[in-house]
């Protein structure tokens, strides 16, 4: 576990052949600690070299699995990360012979997820109804699954039921609200403006450069400087919302670099501002929650390089989420028209996985220096942009802090 802990050190410092050959002699002495192949494949995935060689980063954990068939651990950490990788028919393969050996509810949702995503609805549907029958109505991460299926099966009503389900047992279950949203747009509900309102809820904030710089161009200047530093990915995390292009590892706020310490401050003052601005409702998800301030439960920076996006996606750790935009490239910030949105911001359209065919509720086009903030629940995702500069931004969730 130490071992493991001083790698994501490693990684966070951007010392990334120590924190390889750390990986490597970590999976060699203790072959059975899963936890060390997970980290191992990430990295791999993350910073190796396919792109250029053709390596394939799961090569080492797929030995493992094959070499030791009888540990449902092992079987169950790559069979997940198999499906986040969106290796589907192997993740399939796999699961078929774990049923066979010992049949759960959890083995079910897994085969049905894959299913899913293979497009196989129709087989996928009797796996979620049998493994309902197994679980009932008290867990939401398996009720989420089933909802997420029941939304791409046209099966709408169902769907807006078990997310209320989901939320009786966990009523701040972020994904459930997610998914409760998009069953009432398709309802026709009036409550998805109520829990949505993209209008009231979702807003772009100029930040107010920290004390010592008369203008925040000087600031930005040192603070992007900073975080190229340290992007050294040569793609995405697999279980991360970004397509084409790199995230920084661990949490960014708690380093020691000057200019993250005067961003996440500079932000705070200006979240604080935003929160005391917000209605009380005792009876909203969102505004029911809010207090005088917030602490960061994850932070980190975003480079998209050119046709680079990020799929649409909510934020399961959060109550408030964000984007503050540290540099754009040129075509975004001139993509003022409404004909052209490269790089923007949108809200309120489903991934396009669902097969839902749902126009976003509301577009906002980026600023340099300027804070988007929304409710955590809220489908939110860019649009692609071809540009030789890259779009680096910090983003961070936030839960409510008295």
């Amino acid at each position: 576990d130490l071992d493991d802990a001083e790698i994501g050190t490693l990684l966070d410092d951007a010392r990334l052949d120590e924190a390889f050959a750390m990986a490597r002699q970590l999976t060699e002495r203790h072959p059975d600690y899963v936890p060390g192949l997970v980290t191992r494949a990430n990295i791999e995935w993350e910073y190796g070299e396919r792109q250029d060689s053709g390596a394939d980063p799961l090569a080492h954990f797929r030995t493992c699995a094959d070499a030791r068939p009888g540990d449902d651990a092992l079987q169950l950490a790559y069979i997940g990360f198999l499906l986040e990788a969106k290796r589907c028919d192997e993740a399939l393969d796999r699961l078929i012979v774990l049923r066979r050996r010992a049949d759960t509810p959890l083995l079910m949702t897994l085969q049905a997820n894959a299913l899913e995503l293979l497009d196989r609805s129709s087989e996928a549907s009797a796996l979620y109804a049998q493994a309902h029958r197994s679980f009932g109505s008290g867990n939401p991460s398996f009720l989420n699954a089933y909802i997420r299926h029941l939304l791409k099966a046209g099966r709408w009503d169902e769907a807006a039921r078990l997310a209320q389900d989901a939320l009786q047992t966990d009523p701040d279950n972020q994904e459930s609200w997610a998914y409760l949203a998009t069953a009432w747009r398709l309802l026709d509900d009036p409550r998805e403006q109520w829990l949505c309102d993209y209008e009231g809820l979702v807003t772009m904030l100029e930040v107010e450069p920290p004390p010592g710089y008369h203008a925040m161009d000087s600031f930005l200047a040192e603070l992007e400087q900073t975080l190229h530093a340290l992007h050294k990915a040569r793609t995405e995390p697999v279980r991360q919302s970004l397509r084409g292009g790199s995230q920084t590892s661990g949490r960014l706020f708690g380093r020691p670099e000057q200019p993250i310490i005067e961003v996440e401050q500079a932000l705070l003052r200006c979240i604080e501002r935003r929160i005391a601005a917000l209605p009380s409702d005792p009876t909203h998800p969102y505004l029911r929650r809010k207090q005088r301030s917030v602490s960061f439960s994850g932070s980190w920076s975003v480079k998209l390089w050119s046709s680079g996006s990020h799929v649409n996606h909510f934020h399961s750790e959060g109550w408030m989420s964000s984007a503050f935009y540290v540099s754009l490239p040129p075509t975004v910030r001139a993509a003022q028209s409404a004909a052209s949105h490269a790089g923007h911001i949108q809200f309120g359209q489903p991934p396009v996985e669902l097969g839902l065919e749902l126009p976003p509720r509301r577009i906002i086009q980026p600023r340099v220096g300027h804070l988007a903030l929304f409710p955590s629940y809220l489908w939110h995702g860019t649009v692609p942009f071809v540009d030789d500069a890259p779009r680096l931004t910090i983003a961070f969730d936030m839960l409510p802090k008295a």
